[in-house]
């Protein structure tokens, strides 16, 4: 028995395993999330219809913020010149962006900023509830 099982209890070699279940879950909701965001998109850029191949899954509030991260309606379907690298993008021009979010998403933008600031710590088991709830988005 380690040191650490003496003097705290702590089973260590139990919690690396579930540290390391929990980034390989993080990284399946990633995906889902992303492909239930195209999905909803009809897999068409929401901005110009563009049926693309190179399509990408655009968070509103970033990915740090635990609360919406995988939160479908935080996501945006767009064409890689909408989401990164034309003058009118997200990320180039967030200024457009958050105007054409306020005339195209509205009713999504009020609903992240409402959740946006709640604090959220993911227990294993709603994580995989989730993914089970992103794979049935069709």
């Amino acid at each position: 028995m380690g040191i650490a099982n003496i003097l705290f209890g702590i089973d260590i070699h139990s919690n690396k395993l579930k540290i390391k279940k929990m980034k390989g879950i993080d990284k399946k909701l990633d995906d889902a999330w992303s492909l239930a965001v195209k999905t909803r998109a009809g897999f068409k850029c929401e901005v110009c219809g563009s049926t693309d191949k190179q399509l990408n899954s655009h968070h509103i509030v970033g990915r740090t913020n635990r609360m919406t991260r995988w939160e479908v309606r935080n996501g945006v379907c767009l064409c890689v010149a909408h989401h990164k690298f034309g003058k009118q993008s997200a990320h180039e021009d967030p200024l457009w962006f958050t105007e054409w979010l306020g005339k195209n998403r509205k009713n999504d933008v009020e609903y992240i900023n409402g959740i946006k600031n709640s604090i959220k710590k993911w227990r294993l088991e709603e994580k995989e509830e989730l993914l089970k709830q992103l794979k049935q988005i069709k």
